[in-house]
């Protein structure tokens, strides 16, 4: 079985659960689901070993050596980690047929459209691609990706924020017992709270459109 890395969701996924939104006889296409389907357990993920056991016994050196160009992974690095791993099951990864693999998936790897959504799941570049389109495409997937993730984080601290303001109330409201002291301590974080929600507020709608 093939275990595919996926960053944006930052856990390893069976293969056979990823879906495809595009027309599959787009040739971008083609080349997006090699990509998914040839990335073997490859450790772009804290927790994902860098090729899972079926890959080393069943995988051909080629294909180990494409995923790896796939996944923007370090050549040598990558053959280093493998071949220890695959060292273990009897396994000794064929050095010119990984390389050639490995060639091939850097081109693959390094078109645009690629680059794009390369950069919209937040992934790291390590600058591989010659054709500078890749880049600008990688560039602006990334743009997009830290928007949303900051919206995200926005809403989230904001919502914290509505609970704790609302927490703060219902002391202030029914607490019989607070000291002075206390009280004044609760006023100022309520405080604190409110410009710390507007602030966001503003931050949320200067946010770019994506």
């Amino acid at each position: 079985m093939l275990i595919v890395t996926d960053a944006s969701s930052s856990r390893c996924r069976d293969v056979a659960t990823v879906k495809c939104s595009f027309p599959i006889e787009s040739q971008d296409a083609m080349n997006f689901l090699k990509l998914v389907v040839l990335i073997i357990s490859f450790g772009a993920v804290a927790g994902c070993a860098p090729i899972s056991r079926e890959s080393c016994i069943n995988d051909s050196a080629y294909d180990i050596g494409y995923a790896a160009a796939m996944d923007n992974a370090d050549r040598m690095n990558r053959l280093q980690s493998v071949s220890k791993i695959c060292g273990k099951e009897g396994r000794e990864i064929d050095v010119a047929g990984y390389t050639e693999g490995f060639d091939a998936g850097t081109n693959a790897f390094c078109v645009a459209d690629n680059g794009y959504r390369w950069g919209l799941r937040g992934r790291g570049y390590n600058g591989v691609c010659a054709d500078p389109a890749f880049g600008a495409a990688y560039d602006d997937g990334l743009r997009i990706y830290k928007v949303q993730q900051r919206g995200k984080a926005i809403r989230e601290r904001l919502e914290t924020i509505r609970s704790r303001v609302a927490n703060i109330q219902q002391i202030l409201d029914e607490d019989k017992t607070l000291t002075e002291e206390r009280r004044r301590k609760l006023v100022r974080e309520w405080d604190g709270l409110l410009l710390e929600r507007r602030d966001l507020l503003a931050e949320q709608q200067s946010l770019p459109p994506v």
